[in-house]
């Protein structure tokens, strides 16, 4: 699927907004924190780092953070009890059809082949990956993955506009 780029509103409407008037391709907000809620958060803490994410800093057995580049933490709470069914299910990630994201990941590299490497590099390290589809999902190449919590994350090659 190609799809034309164009913005959702006219510039000029759109400056009285912002707070970055100065460069109008950056946004100047990120996300801050994403929360998941685990059962394990030992082997939620592992699963995360074999994904290749920044090593955790965990308070007290009950929370886990991860920082992502940019800044943005992943909070993983310990569950105090409910199970993840009772959770309502996550409707942020964009391709529901494989699972319900919690949160979607992305490699650095834009091409199916950085991707497989990825995804083998996975596999080779014991953590399950679904098949990269045939199909281009908004110009990304992507598959599945769940974590030990059955939290499904959709792994994205690169869609970063600046460089």
């Amino acid at each position: 699927m190609v799809l034309e780029k164009t913005k959702c509103i006219e510039t000029d409407k759109m400056t009285k907004h912002m707070t970055n008037t100065k460069n109008l391709e950056i946004s100047t907000l990120t996300v801050a924190h994403i929360v998941v809620v685990v059962s394990d958060l030992e082997a939620s803490c592992r699963f995360y780092t074999e994904l290749g994410l920044a090593p955790f800093v965990a308070y007290g057995g009950e929370v886990a953070i991860i920082e992502l580049q940019g800044g943005t933490h992943v909070l993983l709470f310990k569950s105090n009890g409910e199970k993840n069914e009772d959770i309502l299910q996550s409707t942020t990630g964009q391709y529901r059809r494989r699972f319900s994201e919690q949160f979607d990941l992305m490699i650095p590299g834009r091409s199916r082949e950085e991707l497989e490497v990825y995804r083998q590099g996975l596999i080779n390290r014991g953590i399950v990956a679904g098949e990269i589809p045939d199909e281009i999902f908004y110009g990304h190449h992507l598959f599945c993955i769940k974590d030990p919590d059955g939290h499904g994350i959709t792994i994205y090659t690169s869609h970063r506009i600046s460089e």
